[in-house]
């Protein structure tokens, strides 16, 4: 069990200096002069999220020269720009990002991100940013694409031709031979005749229902009268 747990610690050591051995020591970029350089530069949002990120050159054989650096900032995103150089630095997604436009063959060498502190040694953030700018081989020239106006069209003419405007037709109806006059925009089925009761006939047939109904309660009552007597 021993030389297992040995053998296991053994593989590990040797992985971990096999990684060490192959991780690159720095990033290299290779451009055409005046493209972009973009880089973006990871960091710890619980130490530096208001820290101030610098943007430095390594010189060989010289001091860091710092370049651009931030703002102290309250944990907001912040932008600073310095001529070519562009530091845009965002604590809610933990990332420095770095900008160099308009490159140019006297801007290759070794950058890097880091944390800056004034008075004492700044931490890097990232491996150093080889850069390395050549002039486009090709040996065309550069050319401007300036936009020119199309060539003017004759504008073409479209007549439309007015149409005339909804008639309203208003037709008479037919008089009804029973004399009512229908009410406008309601239009009857074919009715041939109205039948016009008069009140008067209505009064006599409600009258003489009464005296009907009077008389036959009368016989019952003196029926049942006479039944009990």
């Amino acid at each position: 069990m021993r030389k297992v747990e040995l053998w296991g610690l053994l593989w590990i050591f040797l992985v971990s200096e096999v990684g060490a051995a192959v991780e690159p020591a720095e990033e290299r970029y290779e451009l055409l002069e005046g493209q972009t350089l973009t880089v973006s530069c990871p960091f710890n949002i619980m130490k530096y999220a208001r820290s101030q990120k610098a943007w430095q050159r390594l010189p060989d054989g010289k001091e860091p020269l710092t370049l651009v650096i931030t703002e102290g900032s309250s944990g907001n995103p912040s932008e600073v720009r310095e001529g070519k150089y562009t530091l845009k630095d965002d604590p809610a997604e933990a990332m420095l990002h770095v900008q160099m436009t308009d490159l140019r063959v006297t801007d290759s060498g070794l950058y890097r991100c880091v944390i800056y502190y004034p008075s004492k040694e700044p931490i890097p953030l990232l491996h150093p940013v080889r850069l390395v700018v050549t002039k486009d081989s090709s040996g065309l020239p550069t050319l401007s694409i300036t936009p020119t106006t199309s060539p003017t069209k004759a504008p073409i003419l479209i007549t439309t031709k007015q149409l005339p405007r909804d008639r309203t037709v208003t037709q008479a109806f037919p008089k009804s031979t029973a004399g009512v006059s229908p009410d406008p925009g309601v239009t009857f089925p074919n009715v041939t005749t109205v039948t016009r009761v008069s009140i008067s006939s209505i009064v006599v047939l409600v009258v003489c229902g009464l005296f009907i109904k009077t008389l036959v309660f009368t016989v019952l009552f003196a029926v049942t009268r006479r039944s009990f007597g």
